[in-house]
């Protein structure tokens, strides 16, 4: 009888000290607000200046819009990036293999074009800092691209040729592919649009197209694996990127006994085809019909589904890494993402756990303004001749201080300037169609360049 009063109160006493633990949703609402938290004490990545941003985005800003949006998108999922590029590589010898399930959707869309996921890969402090600053600063990104495009529109480095469409919206540089079928990526050194003394030359294109990720002949069309149309797309006029599903729309396709599971020959709708269970070899969809893929209608689905702001996902994701990678005692700083990444990798055995890390200079400090600049590298009318690469790493240039202070950027003074008159009843928003931009105008790009 005492044995089993005492096992009582013991198992009273347990359960009494259970009962006082947190649930589940109560430890998840602490680690986001200990998220926030550490975002309000200055936890988060220091943020870039107007230079430094467009450093970071040099090397992308002349891709086609929604390219660029895939980038940025994929560059949340630095792990899966790593692991795409190892995926490709054994692609080349397996043709059967089929991407992870689990993957997101803009990692398996970024799959179709294997040059940039190398570089992404292969420079993973330069897609951790893309990520963060689409997280944190995503303004700001897409102001410096703008910035950068202005410049390169004056230059005469990209104008609207058989390969791409470059257009004019609403004060805004628009690059678009000109086939409805391929995407043709720009070739250009990235410090052309940021270095002081860099000769300026027209882009190149990679030799061969890629196929846009939404299109059903794409090799690694997301909807093959995730199960749903994912796509992606820049609001220039709202400072906004979007990424996910979309309603594909009343599009009809030829299908020649497409389907795995059952025979059908005949015209199907584009939203009543499974995608994982379909041979695209056996899809057929002519011009008037692939010209329906209207990419300004695209854009307008992906952001009717709030779900799909990157931005909004973005904080999310950083939120999560902050409470798996910063606990108590730790300090503020850039997270080692080379060395996270690796450990993720570790965790799945196999090649991933010996692999090299190849060179990257994650403790790099930050740039500081000096008053005495060094001299600039003369410029390069020719360059060796080599294995083409989407860009180089970032470079932090020194800066000069102005004697007005710390001016803005011609196209961040701008959009300021914009937003003011608008506020007034001014201008007119979302109007007035485009113009296309075939040749370079008169004079600087977007204000000057404060060197």
């Amino acid at each position: 009888m005492m044995g089993s009063g005492v096992l009582g109160a013991a198992t009273a006493v347990v359960l009494l000290a259970l009962s006082a633990l947190p649930t589940a949703p109560a430890i998840a609402q602490e680690q986001v607000a200990a998220a926030d938290a550490a975002n309000a004490a200055g936890l988060s990545p220091e943020p870039l200046s107007a230079d430094e941003m467009e450093v970071l985005v040099a090397r992308i800003a002349l891709y086609p819009d929604e390219l660029v949006a895939v980038i940025t998108a994929a560059a949340l999922f630095p792990l899966q990036i790593v692991e795409g590029a190892r995926y490709l590589d054994k692609y080349e010898k397996d043709k059967s293999l089929k991407p992870k399930e689990s993957w997101d959707g803009s990692v398996v869309s970024l799959l179709n074009y294997p040059e940039v996921v190398t570089m992404m890969s292969d420079d993973l402090e330069w897609t951790q800092a893309l990520g963060d600053a689409i997280a944190y600063q995503q303004k700001d990104v897409l102001i410096a691209i703008q910035q950068l495009r202005d410049e390169a529109v004056a230059k005469g480095v990209i104008k609207t040729d058989d390969k791409i469409q470059v257009v004019e919206e609403n004060d805004n540089v628009v690059i678009k592919s000109a086939s409805p079928e391929v995407i043709y990526v720009p070739q250009y050194p990235p410090e052309m649009l940021y270095e002081p003394g860099y000769a300026w030359e027209p882009i190149r294109y990679y030799p061969e197209p890629y196929p846009y990720y939404w299109y059903p002949g794409a090799t690694f069309f997301a909807g093959a694996v995730t199960g749903a149309i994912w796509a992606a797309a820049v609001d220039w006029d709202d400072w906004g990127v979007w990424g996910g599903r979309w309603d594909g729309g009343d599009i009809d396709i030829d299908c020649n006994n497409c389907f795995n599971n059952r025979n059908f020959n005949g015209k199907v709708n584009f939203n009543d085809v499974d995608w994982r269970n379909v041979d695209r070899d056996k899809i057929n969809i002519d011009r008037d019909q692939l010209n329906k893929f209207d990419r300004s209608e695209i854009k307008n689905k992906v952001k009717a589904n709030g779900d799909n702001a990157i931005r909004d996902r973005a904080k999310d994701i950083k939120k999560r890494d902050q409470v798996a990678n910063r606990g108590p005692g730790k300090t503020s700083g850039t997270r080692d993402v080379r060395k996270s990444t690796l450990d993720g990798l570790k965790g799945q055995g196999g090649q991933a756990a010996t692999r090299p890390a190849t060179k990257a200079n994650v403790d790099r400090p930050a740039a500081k303004p000096t008053a005495n600049r060094p001299a600039t590298t003369p410029a390069k009318a020719t360059r060796p001749a080599g294995k083409p690469k989407p860009a180089h790493k970032v470079d932090n240039r020194p800066k000069k201080p102005s004697g007005l202070g710390n001016p803005a950027r011609g196209k961040s003074t701008k959009v300021s300037s914009n937003r003011g008159h608008k506020s007034m009843g001014g201008g007119n928003r979302g109007g007035g169609g485009h113009k296309q931009i075939r040749r370079p105008s008169g004079g600087g790009g977007g204000g000057g360049r404060r060197r």
